[in-house]
């Protein structure tokens, strides 16, 4: 039985703890993904934090995830350059003239 006070969101099936046991911090996460971008942002290293899982072991659903990512982004790319649009640098001569900052009287 999955205890409620280490999983309280049905949704977040994934736990992070670390810090002083005192007074650790505790996230919650919905999938890996999310949680591996967490512990490279913030540089935790996997010996000092407490990874606990609802279901027991890592799930290679986030695997999926990615290729389905990277699958639509290819998609995107394969477009003409029709579909991508460059901006158009205008110049106005006049705002690069230098002008005096004193007037003349």
């Amino acid at each position: 039985m999955i205890s409620t006070e280490l999983f309280p969101y049905d949704k977040f099936g994934f736990r992070l703890e670390f810090g002083e046991k005192k007074n650790p911090t505790i996230c919650w996460f919905e999938c890996e993904e999310h949680l591996q971008k967490y512990l490279e942002r913030y540089r935790l290293d996997s010996k000092t934090t407490k990874i606990d899982y609802r279901d027991g072991k890592p799930s290679d659903a986030s695997k999926k995830h990615k290729r389905s990512v990277e699958q639509k982004s290819k998609s995107k790319s394969d477009g003409g350059s029709s579909s991508v649009r460059k901006r158009k640098s205008s110049v106005d001569s006049s705002r690069n003239t230098t002008r005096n900052s004193k007037s003349k009287k």
